[in-house]
């Protein structure tokens, strides 16, 4: 059988102008999953890399302490369905409240008003300008899975994809045939820095082994932004 694990990225730059950036907390927790990838040993034959920048920041930061320096080009089909300031301006738009720029709302309120923007886009609820259907990414990210298995075909193979949680999501409900509407409350529970792991074999389909492990990472670096 071969491995695949999924790396969400370290936490990004909510409510900053920047989304995709790392906070210092975001490299932190990057660090603790190179260390832990270290002590059990792991090794990757395969390395997949989303576009975005947290996605390479953490990759670098994760996977360098492995000797991988990745060189290779970015896999767009990792990408998130929509980026922070897309989702919160459906639902300033929606709601009638700023959540972007100088006295915007902020904190725990804003987190709320994106996470239920994101159920209303999981429950095809909303359509976001410029966004895919719930259906439409998950189809896209379903061809990215059939394809990374199936040029893994030799057994024993491991490999590791760094990515964004709705990919994470995306593939979960994929994997265990859970609806469209399953994206966004399994997206709310994935932390930054957790591992997802699957196996599979060139008969057999993608199997869930864990799902958002994130162990490694103590109390104070448990995030999900």
């Amino acid at each position: 059988m071969s491995t695949l694990i999924l790396l969400r990225h370290g936490q990004a730059s909510f409510g900053a102008d920047r989304y995709d950036s790392l906070s210092d907390r975001g490299r932190e927790q990057s660090e603790r999953v190179g260390a832990h990838l270290l002590e059990r040993g792991r090794r990757f034959d395969r390395v997949w890399i989303g576009p975005r920048d947290r996605h390479r920041l953490t990759a670098r930061h994760s996977l360098g302490p492995l000797g991988i320096d990745w060189q290779g080009a970015a896999e767009s089909t990792l990408d998130e369905f929509a980026e922070g300031q897309q989702i919160l301006a459906s639902a300033e738009a929606r709601r009638g409240i700023q959540l972007r720029g100088e006295g915007a709302v902020r904190g725990k309120d804003a987190a709320r008003y994106y996470a239920q923007e994101i159920d209303a886009w999981a429950h095809a609820q909303v359509d976001i300008p410029g966004v895919p259907s719930p259906g439409a990414f998950r189809k896209t990210v379903a061809r990215w899975l059939q394809r990374a298995t199936r040029e893994s075909d030799l057994p024993g193979q491991s490999i590791i994809a760094v990515t964004s949680g709705g990919v994470i999501a995306s593939v979960m409900a994929e994997v265990l045939g859970l609806p469209d509407a399953a994206i966004g409350a399994l997206m709310h529970a994935i932390y930054n820095g957790s591992l997802s792991e699957f196996v599979f074999s060139a008969d057999r389909a993608p199997a869930l082994v864990s799902f958002n492990v994130a162990s490694f990472l103590p109390d104070a670096l448990l995030t999900r932004v």
